[in-house]
């Protein structure tokens, strides 16, 4: 098999991961999030923090200070963490 073909099915194999599984914690939401939104690199190399601010109705605050969307709200669900809400600012 050649090293293009595996590359193809590497990548292949990575979006179905993030579009099929939840995410274990609310980081890999966050960063799935990013990725979803067209900023694989920033996905990758951002780091994310803990805003420390919960909001009942919002969820938990993250913050992604080098992403275009900045500030996100993650939520607990059954099945996994999600970005409940994303902006620029909360």
């Amino acid at each position: 098999m050649s090293i293009r073909r595996k590359l193809y099915f590497v990548v292949i194999g990575l979006i179905v991961v993030l579009l099929v599984l939840p995410s274990p914690t609310a980081e890999w939401a966050v960063r799935k999030k990013l990725f979803m939104k067209f900023h694989p690199y920033t996905a990758l190399t951002t780091p994310v923090d803990h805003g420390h601010s919960n909001y009942p109705d919002e969820g938990e605050l993250y913050v992604a200070p080098k992403a275009e969307l900045s500030f996100m709200f993650v939520k607990h669900g059954w099945w996994g963490y999600y970005v409940a809400s994303a902006g620029t600012a909360p």
